[in-house]
């Protein structure tokens, strides 16, 4: 795997990669910035043409790697800790290997060439940043001492600390000018060494290069490890991929004028086909077009609270929330949008089929008169206009067409999830979601495997309807819409104590996979005393060093999503987490709560499967695995649990 994904140069030339391969911003402002630096300069040694000493080096650093391991230290009596390391380099050269763990602070000192940074520190925080780093060390080389057996700086494994904002000479309390940390010999590196390419690269061969090697299979078991580690790595660039695309179907209905021609635009689609993406594109570009603006609103409507929280940041990252409300519609109330008096250019309804779980046509046909009644007085310049009110069982778009200028009217758009409307509308559900202006047949979220997964439930969503009822019920065919297959799915076996497991994938996910607690999400089929945040926490609480850093479920949906800490994930049940995509999702279904057959449980089976982007695993009996694994593309969970 190495040798195809991190090949050594050819001839003479040299090679550097980096995991990441683009750098990932996380922390504060200038933090980030200073590890900006250094990974540019990392990535930039050896490349002055003129330069030829280092003709044959092979590369590869990893960036802000999350790994765990085992503290003896004190009274920590073995429990594990989670570190996160700024930089972590591996050299081949000239037949010998290298390793050096690197911390960056971004400590300035007034000094620095740099132009407005935000933090200017006296030497006191100096001193404490230089204290904070040393720990920082001592703690990776004690993890790292669990996995090679043996104190790591004792056999060739270095460390730096690098200050890309902090001069090498400062001023003593006679206001002389001394070298700083002279004492500390060349662990330290300074701005003056990293503000310059040729600079570092000297640094760069005069210490790591000419500084005692480590073993090679102390070497390559290092380079395993954090090669495993990046799982978390690559499974963020195969999602980033998977956000890039756009098909062609989807640009069609980003350019469509339908609405323009007196027509509300419905359309269906299965999970993951893009339809809330294409709100947030088209509310973008009605934006950038000047459509949309303090004079031209839109309001955005969802049934879930997770869904509606989710949006409402996304508005705030795109700038457009001051000109975009957003609303619930509900299955049990007769009034929508009763305090809400504002009209609206645009009005975009999300899960629209969530209205026909309302066994009361009153309110299915109340919310759809309240949501034209907006939309026509926010686009009809008629002063008591005779359309302005919708009917019993009247069309919107009949209605549209029955004003003078369509051509001026605003979006309005309807968007069906086809599985989750159950195929079987209730007689009282409007004709109007019954019938798509555009179907949306690509699914784009999930990668491959996963997307084997949801279909399978998505094609027969009622498998024990007769033969004839099931070959009249006319399901639209969906595809993948692209050639990503990512990783397989993986099973674990609950062995009847589902909760400790989860706790264990979670702990090797984040402490020996390098995956970031936010991006993973726990769904549980049926919420029981063992599927709760508490009984989770208190499995992961006990392996862990008092009041360091771990996983921590929580369950508040909204909350999350608002604050995303750190240390976070989230574990909800199904319906909870409608409308939102998490990198990671492990679907936990205890004992016999799951019936293949069962509509309602397939419904819910779907949901979680397509929640999912880039890594499903599944925690189950063997039973339920040969119940959902129908091609046989399961594979057990490949690492051990017991980190």
């Amino acid at each position: 795997y190495i040798e195809r994904e991190f090949p050594s140069p050819q001839h003479d030339g040299k090679v550097v990669y980096s995991v990441p391969r683009i750098f990932q911003k996380t922390g504060e402002k200038q933090a980030a910035l200073a590890e900006r630096v250094v990974f540019n300069r990392l990535n930039g040694v050896g490349c002055n043409k003129c330069d030829s000493r280092f003709g044959g080096l092979w590369m590869t650093f990893f960036h802000n790697a999350c790994y765990g391991g085992h503290s003896f230290r004190n009274q920590r009596i073995g429990k594990l800790m989670i570190r996160e390391h700024d930089f972590v380099i591996f050299v081949k050269f000239n037949g010998r290997h290298f390793v050096a763990l690197t911390e960056v602070k971004s400590t300035n000192d007034q000094n620095t060439t740099i132009n407005n940074l935000e933090k200017v520190s006296d030497a006191k925080v100096i001193k404490n940043n230089k204290r904070s780093a040393q720990h920082q060390l001592r703690d990776h080389t004690e993890v790292l001492e669990t996995v090679l057996g043996r104190n790591p700086q004792e056999n060739g494994v270095q460390c730096y600390i690098m200050w890309p904002f902090l001069g090498s000479y400062t001023k003593d309390p006679k206001q002389q000018v001394t070298k700083r940390w002279k004492e500390d010999k060349n662990l330290h590196v300074f701005e003056d060494t990293i503000s310059d390419q040729n600079k570092f690269d000297d640094w760069f061969f005069d210490n790591i290069l000419n500084a005692k090697q480590v073993k090679e299979a102390d070497f390559t078991a290092l380079l395993n490890r954090f090669i495993i580690l990046s799982c978390g790595v690559f499974v963020d660039e195969i999602n980033q991929g998977l956000m890039a695309l756009l098909t062609q179907e989807q640009l069609h209905l980003i350019k469509t004028d339908i609405c323009q021609q007196s027509n509300a635009l419905v359309v269906h689609g299965a999970a993951g086909t893009g339809k809330t993406l294409l709100v947030l594109r088209k509310l973008q570009q009605l934006h950038q077009s000047g459509q949309l603006n303090e004079h031209n609103r839109a309001l955005y409507i969802c049934y879930w609270p997770g869904i509606r929280c989710e949006m409402e940041l996304k508005f705030e990252t795109l700038g457009i929330k001051q000109y975009v409300d957003t609303a619930r519609f509900f299955i049990s109330m007769e009034t929508f949008l009763k305090t809400n008096k504002n009209v609206y250019k645009h009005i975009f309804m999300d899960e629209a089929e969530a209205i026909c779980l309302a066994f009361d046509s009153t309110i299915i046909q109340n919310t759809l008169k309240a949501i034209y009644s907006r939309y026509h007085d926010g686009n009809c310049s008629v002063k008591n206009c005779e359309h302005s009110a919708l009917q019993l069982y009247e069309h919107i778009s009949d209605k549209m067409k029955k004003h003078n200028t369509p051509n001026q009217w605003g979006e309005l758009w309807f968007m069906v999830d086809i599985n989750q409307a159950s195929l079987f509308l209730p007689k009282h559900s409007p004709q109007m979601l019954k019938t798509p202006s555009i179907l949306l047949s690509k699914v784009m979220r999930s990668t491959g495997y996963i997307f084997d997964v949801f279909k399978q439930f998505y094609t027969v969503p009622m498998p024990l309807l007769p033969r004839e009822i099931l070959a009249n019920m006319n399901i639209p065919d969906i595809t993948i819409g692209h050639d990503v297959y990512g990783p397989p799915i993986y099973w674990v076996d609950s062995k009847n104590h589902i909760d400790k497991i989860i706790a264990k994938v979670i702990i090797d996910l984040c402490a020996s996979k390098g995956f970031k607690p936010n991006d993973l999400c726990v769904i549980p089929f049926l919420v029981n005393e063992k599927l709760i945040p508490e009984s989770i926490n208190k499995y992961i609480d006990e392996l862990f060093v008092e009041n360091s850093y771990r996983p921590n479920a929580v369950k508040d949906v909204e909350h999350f999503l608002k604050h995303r800490e750190i240390n976070n994930f989230l574990m909800a049940w199904a319906l909870r987490v409608k409308g939102l995509e998490f990198k990671v999702v492990i679907m936990a279904i205890d004992e016999d709560d799951f019936d293949f057959k069962d509509s309602e449980d397939r419904k819910k089976a779907y949901i979680m499967a397509s929640r999912c982007t880039s890594m499903l695993i599944l925690v189950s009996t063997d039973t339920i695995r040969q119940d959902i694994d129908l091609n046989g593309n399961f594979e057990n969970y490949p690492f051990c649990l017991d980190i």
